[in-house]
């Protein structure tokens, strides 16, 4: 009898455990600490084409937000429907053989934006695990590189992100290990990117509020366990 209750015990635990680290749900520890999904596994519901409405190259796929990798060089971009500021954002991503796809943070649209990136910085997401330039994985795209404990899964494995934001300073991690950190406020940012390809875009890194994009660069790509916390 005591063996049976033991058993049932352990049982217990174990799913209970399974249960709390279901795909796209919140634990009860991210649920106190303010923590909200942006994605529920099911429906894009809360999410949009960047300048558009309904996504044409996104849909819902294995419980995770899927990129077609369709279009000339890309197609369009999915963000979320709302804004945000200061936030810490975690999520998951696989993605195929030699592709190319990034998360674009503090985005604006309208008509005098024609891509995310022009007001946005990128979280680059890449094939790649033995590269530590500013277009590697984790990396500020085009502004500061990784750092070399940077480690990536390869292609169609899962691998973890999380973008921090708050006050100017900008932390990136891959796959639990920060790998880059700036601050928006230093001279030394505006000297990276006034040495990068945005040198010439007026918009880039300026917003204090925008919305949060997965580019589509012609690849397929997946992300899901899209979590938010907002910090401001």
């Amino acid at each position: 009898m005591k063996t049976t209750i033991l058993f049932s015990a352990i049982l217990f635990f174990v799913f209970s455990g399974q249960a709390q680290e279901k795909d796209n749900t919140l634990t009860p520890e991210e649920f106190s600490q303010g923590w909200e999904l942006l994605f529920d596994g099911e429906t894009l519901d809360g999410w949009k084409a960047y300048n558009g409405n309904e996504p044409q190259t996104w849909e819902v796929r294995d419980n995770a937000i899927y990129c077609t990798g369709s279009g000339e060089h890309g197609g369009d971009d999915i963000m979320t429907r709302e804004t945000f500021g200061d936030f810490d954002l975690k999520f998951e991503w696989k993605i195929e053989e030699d592709g190319n796809s990034g998360v674009i943070y503090r985005v604006r649209e309208g008509k005098q934006w024609s891509q995310p990136y022009l007001t946005g910085p990128e979280y680059q997401v890449f094939d790649e695990n033995e590269n530590y330039d500013t277009h590697a994985v984790g990396s500020f795209y085009d502004v500061y590189p990784p750092s070399k404990n940077k480690r990536v899964n390869p292609a169609m494995e899962w691998n973890s992100g999380r973008i921090r934001i708050s006050d100017g300073l900008v932390t990136h991690w891959v796959n639990g290990e920060i790998v880059m950190q700036c601050n928006m406020n230093s001279e030394e940012y505006k000297e990276k990117v006034a040495n990068s390809k945005w040198h010439d875009d007026p918009y880039f890194g300026k917003s204090p509020f925008g919305h949060i994009d997965f580019q589509n660069h012609g690849a397929q790509v997946w992300y899901k366990n899209v979590k938010i916390k907002r910090l401001d």
